[in-house]
């Protein structure tokens, strides 16, 4: 099983992506929770960033939570939002 740690700032724009929204709150546990139990499941396209150290997991069709491993076994969560946020990262 993976660890999940979450950086503030996560933690922060996590708070701001389900903010008033259930659905999104729910998608954001249920995705983590498979993530923590299987993290190469086919549902979350797991993927690398090309040229980076920072990886994504799919949401839905445009939001991901982007992440970066500290070891094999733990995984930190930097930010959530729009599929190209990425491009604002690291």
């Amino acid at each position: 099983m993976i660890t999940i740690q979450s950086s503030p700032h996560f933690e922060r724009n996590r708070k701001k992506y389900v903010k008033k929204n259930a659905l999104r709150a729910e998608k954001v546990l249920s995705t983590l929770n498979t993530f923590r139990h299987n993290p190469i499941h086919p549902g979350l396209n797991v993927e690398k960033l090309v040229n980076s150290d920072i990886w994504s997991i799919r949401l839905d069709r445009g939001d991901r939570i982007f992440f970066t491993w500290i070891d094999k076994n733990t995984a930190l969560l930097l930010d959530i939002g729009v599929h190209d946020k990425y491009r604002t990262i690291g």
